[in-house]
């Protein structure tokens, strides 16, 4: 088949009129590396490769505006790709060539992701493990970064500085006292800590505010 004509439909799409009253339809991106020019023969297989290229540049294209509103997790972007019906191939090479770029690296999502989530909501430990695993992030990935955003020290300081505030809400209520550190409790393992550090900080602060804490 011949290259009869070229028109270039706007800035980012170009149409070919092939001699066989066929149109190619390509991005300016992929027309300009193919290199055509009217007159060129194209083989039938090269036209396969060039709407297979065409395809593929489309496709990394709605990747990058994913990523450009936020960070994602590779299993979060193949979701995302997958429900725009793409070929589930085409996603995985794609996906590929995102990482090898490191457009998408899980091991910085999730450090994101966990930093962002700990410092705007005080999330503990077992809420970003919970959620990080929600969003396809392999295990190895999750504990290094677990690991790294949790010393102990400062898990129990954030424990008690959401507890306090919770404690505030509680007492607006008129909770009994008794009520109180379970309560406390309760809320602070549904924030991802654990039973010890939901409890001992649920009592410090309970006491503290009670006038028994020194």
């Amino acid at each position: 088949m011949k290259v009869e004509r070229i028109v270039k439909k706007d800035e980012k799409n170009v149409t070919l009129f092939l001699d066989n009253n066929e149109k190619l339809f390509l991005s300016y991106e992929v027309f300009l590396k193919s290199g055509l020019r009217k007159n060129d023969d194209i083989p039938e297989d090269r036209i396969s490769l060039l709407i297979d290229d065409n395809k593929k540049y489309f496709l990394k294209q709605k990747a990058f505006r994913y990523l450009g509103r936020r960070h994602h997790s590779s299993y979060e972007l193949k979701l995302k790709l997958k429900q725009k019906n793409y070929d589930s191939e085409l996603i995985e090479t794609i996906i590929e060539e995102l990482e090898k770029g490191n457009y998408i690296n899980d091991y910085e999502f999730a450090k994101i992701y966990s930093e962002e989530n700990i410092r705007n909501k005080l999330w503990g430990k077992r809420k970003i493990e919970a959620e990080l695993i929600k969003k396809g992030v392999e295990r190895s990935i999750i504990a290094r970064v677990v690991n790294e955003c949790f010393p102990a020290e400062n898990e129990i300081e954030k424990a008690i500085t959401l507890c306090e505030k919770k404690l505030r809400t509680l007492k607006s209520r008129k909770i009994k006292d008794g009520k109180l550190i379970p309560k406390l409790i309760s809320f602070l393992i549904s924030r991802g800590y654990d039973y010890e550090i939901s409890r001992t900080a649920a009592e410090k602060v309970f006491n503290n505010v009670n006038g028994d804490f020194s």
